[in-house]
């Protein structure tokens, strides 16, 4: 069941904020990097919209991380829908009721899961779960949300990738494929509404530390932090500076803006 969460905050958005009276969504935004690009963009003056699949953390969301950040001066309204984003019917229910409210102006997808194994162990619920949720959902976000960006000739979205969907992985041979498939698909996006005054990036991101990375073994870790060159996991907080950029890039289009500290070189 489709539900909405409104909480009225007290926002001081002064003239100087870059995002000013603006609208973004955040598909996946209670968690890691979306929750991190939620507070972000709330913190740049722009009025935030989380999707999210669980009802209690929108609701934790929006009244213990968005509400605290401005003080008591003004009102701005920051919505959560619960959504599912590999069901289609809940994907345009959403949008539409959000329609009701205001367009959007930018939108980082940052909804994904994984469920890592090797190919011939992978179950096959599994498999499907990783590609409608990172993939379809994709597909399904964009096409509702570029609607009314094309309407309007504005509007930026930021798709989230991974490296492993640039350089591959062993046991993600499938989210890999998931992650890949979004940098085609929004390549090509960027060409079809370019013309519109849309621009359309992807951000892959190396290994950030949130919980999608918290159940890798510590001597894996130290692995990894080796082999980057930053010497660090990266932060939910470096993606969601690199998503701010975009957003505000007029001149930036059907880029992959790879994050991830050198691990990548």
């Amino acid at each position: 069941m489709l539900s909405s969460f409104r909480r009225a905050y007290s926002t001081a958005v002064h003239e100087a904020q870059p995002l000013a009276n603006t609208l973004t969504l955040i598909p996946g935004g209670t968690r890691g990097i979306g929750l991190a690009t939620a507070k972000l963009f709330a913190r740049n003056g722009s009025r935030v919209v989380v999707l999210g699949r669980d009802q209690e953390r929108i609701k934790h969301v929006l009244e213990k991380e968005l509400a605290p950040i401005h003080g008591n001066s003004s009102s701005v309204e920051h919505l959560g829908f619960q959504c599912d984003v590999s069901n289609l019917e809940d994907i345009e229910r959403t949008i539409k009721e959000l329609g009701k409210v205001a367009p959007v102006d930018y939108m980082i997808n940052s909804a994904g899961i994984a469920r890592d194994s090797l190919l011939i162990a992978h179950a096959s619920q599994d498999i499907e779960n990783v590609i409608s949720t990172n993939l379809m959902g994709t597909i399904w976000l964009n096409k509702a949300v570029v609607k009314g960006m094309m309407r309007r000739k504005r509007g930026s979205i930021i798709n989230i990738s991974s490296v492993v969907g640039l350089q591959g992985n062993i046991g993600q041979s499938v989210y890999s494929a998931s992650k890949s498939a979004i940098i085609g698909f929004s390549k090509s996006l960027s060409k079809e509404v370019g013309s519109r005054n849309i621009t359309v990036n992807v951000i892959a991101p190396g290994y950030i530390d949130t919980d999608m990375t918290s159940s890798i073994p510590e001597d894996r870790k130290k692995a990894i932090v080796a082999r980057t060159s930053l010497g660090r996991l990266g932060q939910a907080d470096d993606v969601a500076e690199a998503a701010l950029f975009l957003a505000q890039a007029k001149f930036i289009t059907g880029q992959v803006l790879v994050v991830d500290g050198g691990l990548s070189l």
